[in-house]
């Protein structure tokens, strides 16, 4: 087998390191093919010929890329991107440290091939993982203090039960899903707007980033009134997430049904927002072209405006696919500015940010990677909100400012996923920090009282009731016992996320995952540095 012993011996370093999964019988099949002993030298250079793609192949099935599907479907967008963004994702699925693996492997069998039978190690390392396979790693216990801001209790009630079959976990999903088919929050019943409602949508930030960069405490975190500690956004990509929030006045759908545009009107939250007297309005820091993005909040999501221009505001860094995004404080108060100049009406905003979106570049910053620069741009982000928040307030206008992230920006990555990967809903992306602010609402808040806290498991249903619970108490009427009487009553939802038909559902005290064929697994990853 010669140089070919050096591929199946990374792959099981690999295989025990967590990095890749490995099919077993399919690599010793493979071995076997490469190992047999052909005589005519055409054949041994057709077998080369073969054995190449096919080793590629072997390799990206046995990883935890996405499927090879998948990858064609996203390549019309992965086209898009920097060539200096596509070369900072290949380091991330190809490390350094594994590259240097490989070199020392490279020598060790330049020096020893002469000694030792690599083919031998490599058919008993195979064999050895038929009985010895990598230990599964050991899940984090449920709402592990990494993922608890300072402050708020972690719910140790839900202990791991038995695990569940494939069939009761397809029965508890669709029970699920059949639940949440009834649910609707109706804001024209609950009275007239009185006050203006903003939605800070925020791409790429969870809980997990922020522990991840120590900005969990931020003092802009610290401002709002209502925190949501359990808020599943039940989604990893932008479009998905966003168009749920713009269903967010039903209960959850199967992420499908998003894009079908047979959803009532009740559950499209700017047609509620219309009927109790809101004028709506989309901003966005960038053009919206990428994936199609502000047209699907307009066909999918029935927001019923189009984006303002945004092209008066300065540039604020350039994006993953070499597109400007507008400074935050600028477009914000600038919208702000225009709308109190008015006629006094009240207004829904829907403000979408990617400021924080992997691949992003920052002036000054020279050439740190996206990673590197995810810090220092969460914290211009959350001066450019302070800023806002206090614009608003010197105002005295009575508002409703919502932090709603769409997904984490996977910060962290696992054993399963690298770093910047969202294909699987883990909950270190879906678990995002959304918190609630109230401007002129005087008696809301007791002196010296901290925020009040929604612990349970929370989505955008939740969140819209909270909402329609404002616009009928008023911001004149709103008391602390009233509303922490509204947070108490507030809708817990099951944990349920999805992207592209791969499905995390959390039952008996266990996440697990669903593949787009159907199959279930118990799902646990350790970290990555």
């Amino acid at each position: 087998m010669g140089a070919w012993s050096l591929y199946f011996l990374a792959k099981l370093a690999l295989y025990y390191s967590h990095a890749i999964g490995l099919h077993v019988f399919a690599n010793l099949l493979f071995a076997a093919a490469l190992a047999w002993p052909l005589a005519p030298p055409a054949a041994r250079r057709a077998r080369l010929l073969l054995a190449v793609p096919a080793a590629v192949a072997l390799l990206y099935y046995d990883s935890y890329l996405p499927p090879f599907a998948r990858l064609i479907e996203e390549a019309g967008a992965l086209s898009n991107f920097r060539a200096d963004y596509l070369l900072e994702l290949v380091q991330r699925f190809v490390p350094l440290w594994a590259v240097a693996a490989l070199v020392v492997l490279v020598l060790l069998f330049v020096l020893l091939q002469h000694r030792l039978r690599f083919a031998t190690l490599a058919f008993a390392g195979l064999f050895a993982a038929l009985v010895l396979p990598a230990p599964r790693p050991a899940p984090p216990p449920p709402d592990e203090s990494r993922y608890v801001r300072a402050g708020e209790p972690a719910d140790t009630s839900d202990a791991p039960g038995p695990l569940l079959g494939g069939e009761a976990l397809d029965a508890a999903l669709q029970a699920f899903y059949g639940a949440q088919h009834g649910k609707v929050v109706s804001f024209s019943r609950a009275g007239a707007a009185d006050f203006d409602l903003v939605l800070l949508s925020v791409c790429s930030l969870a809980r997990d980033d922020l522990a991840f960069t120590h900005l969990q405490d931020a003092p802009l975190l610290g401002r709002f009134d209502i925190v949501f500690s359990q808020f599943n956004s039940a989604a990893t990509y932008s479009g998905p997430a966003v168009l749920r929030l713009l269903h967010g006045t039903c209960g959850q759908t199967p992420q499908a049904e998003l894009y079908s545009g047979t959803s009532a009107d009740d559950c499209y939250l700017f047609r509620n927002l219309a009927a109790a007297g809101y004028r709506p309005a989309l901003l966005l820091n960038h053009d919206g072209h990428f994936d199609h993005f502000a047209q699907q909040l307009s066909s999918q999501g029935g927001i019923g405006a189009d984006p303002l221009d945004n092209r008066a505001a300065p540039v604020a860094m350039t994006s993953f696919d070499g597109t400007p995004i507008r400074s935050d404080y600028a477009l914000l108060a600038q919208w702000w500015n225009a709308g109190t100049a008015g006629d006094g009406g009240h207004r829904a905003l829907l403000y979408n940010t990617i400021t924080m979106h992997d691949g992003n570049r920052v002036p000054g910053l020279g050439g740190a990677t996206s990673r590197d620069s995810y810090a220092p741009r969460l914290r211009q982000l959350f001066a450019d909100l302070g800023r806002f928040f206090d614009l608003v307030e010197q105002s005295g206008r009575p508002t409703v400012i919502v932090l709603i992230p769409e997904h984490g920006a996977a910060l962290r990555g696992d054993s399963v996923q690298v770093s910047g990967l969202r294909e699987l809903p883990t909950r270190a992306i879906t678990r995002v920090p959304v918190a609630v602010k109230l401007v002129g609402f005087p008696g809301a808040r007791a002196a010296g009282a901290g925020p009040l806290l929604v612990d349970r498991p929370s989505s955008y249903l939740g969140l819209m009731t909270l909402v329609a619970g404002l616009i009928q108490s008023g911001p004149a009427h709103t008391s602390p016992a009233s509303l922490q009487a509204l947070v108490r009553a507030l809708p817990t939802t099951d944990w349920a996320a999805e992207n592209a038909g791969t499905v995390l559902f959390h039952q008996g005290g266990r996440d697990y995952l669903r593949t787009p064929a159907g199959s279930w697994s118990e799902f646990t990853a350790t970290e990555t540095p």
